[in-house]
């Protein structure tokens, strides 16, 4: 029982950094409440595209990755650590089938809440409505520093990504790690800067390039070409 109350205790704090806006505990007890654990095995869908799958999700373990078909290659459009909300806004939204697949890049575990239930909870507190507003304005900005991140050649790409990941930020992204004094917008800020440190010890190479753009073969051949460079500095 204990380890139970522990675990929603750290997945609430890990909530918290989603958004600028504050939520009361009790609020994210009744978004828990509502939902039910789902474990995933690697590479197990957690919504496939093509599947209609209004449902929110919340990763309590583990790492989701979003992908998406370019013509006949797969795309990595981002990853998902504990603590963030996902929705596929095809089916939520439009009531479209997902063009994103949700998959478990290791053995995972998601709470899935209801889209009725969400609703109605956003509906009956302007407080939770707000909070979810903030949630998606920080995932819009992930994304538009992900685009900034990877411009320029694959190579100048791989070294900012190299960069920010060797940040003094922690490398779990946890929000227990974060400093006593810090304020809720600087622990978001170390947890936004940490995550990337935990995906790339889970991510095979692959994936990694895939990420970024480019070949499995060009970015070992970049890694070797950096380790070059340092080598001889």
């Amino acid at each position: 029982m204990g380890n139970r109350v522990n675990d929603r205790e750290r997945l609430k704090k890990l909530l918290a950094l989603e958004a600028k806006e504050r939520l009361r505990d009790e609020l994210f007890d009744r978004l828990l409440d509502g939902g039910e654990e789902v474990s995933l095995l690697t590479y197990e869908p957690m919504i496939d595209a093509g599947d209609f799958n209004p449902n929110i999700y919340i990763v309590k373990e583990g790492l989701i990755r979003g992908t998406y078909l370019d013509r006949n290659n797969e795309i990595t459009a981002g990853f998902a650590l504990p603590g963030t909300l996902l929705i596929s806004f095809h089916s939520y939204y439009d009531g479209e089938p997902s063009y994103y697949r949700y998959e478990a890049c290791c053995p995972t575990v998601v709470v899935r809440i209801p889209k009725a239930y969400f609703d109605s909870l956003a509906r009956e507190s302007h407080e939770f409505a707000l909070w979810v507003m903030s949630a998606h304005q920080n995932q819009l900005y992930y994304t538009e520093v992900r685009h900034r991140l990877l411009s320029g050649d694959a190579k100048k790409r791989l070294l900012q990504l190299t960069r920010r990941l060797s940040s003094v930020f922690p490398a779990t992204g946890n929000a227990d790690t974060a400093g006593v004094g810090d304020s809720h917008d600087m622990k978001m800020k170390k947890q936004l800067h940490g995550r990337h440190k935990t995906i790339l010890s889970i991510v095979p190479s692959k994936i990694i390039a895939s990420y970024l753009g480019i070949t499995e073969q060009h970015l070992s051949k970049i890694k070797k070409e950096i380790l070059k460079e340092n080598s001889g500095k």
